[in-house]
């Protein structure tokens, strides 16, 4: 039997929700949901035939759905998380899970007590270059890690209206970071543990975004490790990891952004002269990842995201746009 959802929120993300999971074997999309809906939202609820609704806690109370996918903006995950957990409703919510730390934690705690999952679009966990990366470091193939860094930039969101939500650090604080720089703290996390402090930086470069349009910052795991991430808003789509270890050194090179099918490469490079690439094929990670969230709703297998890991994006998330206001390293909030 497939697991009824609702898709709240359709905007780009939330048509690509859409069209992904129409097909789905696992998931029946119930309904659609949003207050103001474009002619584009309009049509493709009328293409699949699905029924469109304006108000979130009207169809939250009167639905018969399993889950609802939220994809709306970022201010207003947390009492939307709330309001369906409280009506036995899990959740799968389009990151960043909040802008606040804070937030996470109560979102983290009413679905717990529910005994709901919460889950988090960071798809880029499925593709398969990432996880051949998290097969490398937990084989300890490269050694001592000595340093890592991360790169996700493109120009999708370069068009955007000024006034528009994504463009306003209220909705979307320390530019390319709620859309981009978030995947690359959670790869940051999930490979090498949790983070104490950062120190970050922005700039407004080319877009008049008042969030800017280049964000850079050095992550201080727990381990003693050093790491770096950067996103711009206005350059040709660019995806790289690489990591130095004490044996030798990989890097991956995405060729296209997860929601357009595109190949991605891995070098690998030793201390005894050997190098091997590989490369691997487009996956549908978005599917992947509401799969998983699905399985694990219905016990059939593990959640990939630790409650841990979630809370850290986000605290990790407000301590870079602290750092690039203050200028200084500032220390990322505990989930305790």
């Amino acid at each position: 039997m497939k697991t009824k959802i609702a898709i709240a929120g359709l905007g780009w993300w939330g048509k690509v929700m859409v069209s992904r999971l129409s097909n789905s074997t696992k998931v029946d999309i119930v309904n659609l949901i949003d207050p103001v809906p474009d002619e584009e939202a309009v049509l493709l609820s009328q293409s699949k035939n699905l029924k469109l609704l304006n108000d979130y806690n009207q169809a939250i109370e009167n639905e018969d759905i399993d889950a609802v996918i939220l994809c709306t903006p970022n201010l207003f995950h947390m009492d939307q998380t709330i309001k369906a957990a409280n009506s036995g409703i899990h959740v799968f919510c389009e990151k960043p899970l909040s802008l606040k730390s804070a937030e996470v934690k109560k979102m983290i705690n009413i679905c717990n007590q529910n005994n709901l999952i919460l889950g988090v679009g960071h798809e880029r966990r499925f593709e398969s270059g990432w996880k051949k990366l998290k097969d490398i470091i937990d084989n300890k193939q490269l050694g001592t890690i000595m340093y890592a860094e991360g790169h996700f930039s493109h120009n999708k969101l370069a068009n955007l209206s000024p006034d528009n939500w994504r463009a306003d650090p209220k909705f979307a604080p320390a530019a390319g970071m709620t859309g981009m720089g978030v995947h690359l703290t959670d790869l940051m996390i999930w490979l090498f543990g949790p983070v104490d402090s950062v120190f970050a930086s922005t700039a407004q470069r080319v877009l008049e975004y008042k969030t800017g349009d280049v964000v850079s910052a050095s992550l201080n795991h727990e381990s003693g490790l050093s790491t770096q991430i950067t996103a711009i808003l206005k350059t040709p789509h660019y995806q790289r990891v690489t990591i130095w270890g004490e044996n030798g050194w990989v890097e991956l090179i995405d060729s296209s952004h997860p929601d357009t099918p595109g190949p991605s490469f891995m070098k690998i490079v030793m201390n005894d002269g050997s190098i091997r690439e590989e490369h691997f094929n487009w996956v549908d990670t978005v599917s992947a990842n509401i799969h998983n969230f699905v399985d694990a709703i219905n016990k059939e297998g593990e959640y990939l995201f630790k409650d841990l890991e979630k809370f850290q994006n986000i605290a990790i998330l407000e301590a870079i746009y602290s750092s690039s206001i203050s200028k200084q390293s500032t220390k990322v909030p505990s989930l305790n």
